[in-house]
């Protein structure tokens, strides 16, 4: 990889016209068989969303700390959606949009030992990585990465993007 970006503003710019979904809508809120809402969404839900930028030759551990991590989002309670993209050309960006009942079910999640533990490995083994989250309100349709990009960008640009790694600007 050449010409490697020296912050995340820089990666959070990537082209991700190659944006790829790797994981459909899943979850309680959506049909399997349709990818749709089962029903429409309740009025105020949370929306959480991340992105990481892997470091290359990490593949492996990464995919085993994925795994662990997605076991533990599949049996949330509170859950009520997710989908996962990646992005090859702009550094393998690794983007999720997840949907919550609520606050308290996000950060049962996010402070999950699963959730945890992953998160302490992955630290070194991305160049950067950010998050944020909002509350829902279209009970109908579901939200796109086009949509969490932009809140992420808003986010950085008021300096509120969670998750951020330290030492990156």
């Amino acid at each position: 990889m050449s010409n490697i970006p020296k912050s995340l503003h820089e990666f959070a710019a990537g082209d991700e016209s190659d944006l790829q979904i790797v994981v459909p809508w899943t979850g309680p809120a959506i049909d399997p068989e349709t990818g749709a809402l089962r029903e429409p969404l309740p009025d105020s839900y949370l929306v959480a969303t991340s992105v990481g930028w892997p470091k290359p030759g990490n593949e492996e551990i990464g995919g085993e700390l994925n795994a662990a991590i997605l076991t533990e989002l599949w049996q949330r309670d509170g859950l009520l959606a997710a989908t996962l993209a990646i992005s090859q050309q702009s550094w393998n960006a690794a983007r999720n949009l997840v949907l919550w009942r609520d606050k308290e079910a996000l950060d049962g999640f996010l402070y999950s030992e699963a959730h945890l533990a992953a998160a302490r490995r992955t630290k070194g083994l991305m160049f950067d990585w950010e998050g944020t989250n909002w509350t829902g309100t279209s009970t109908t349709e579901l939200p796109t990465f086009a949509e969490s990009r932009d809140r992420l960008d808003a986010a950085r640009a008021q300096g509120h993007s969670k998750f951020h790694s330290p030492g990156r600007s």
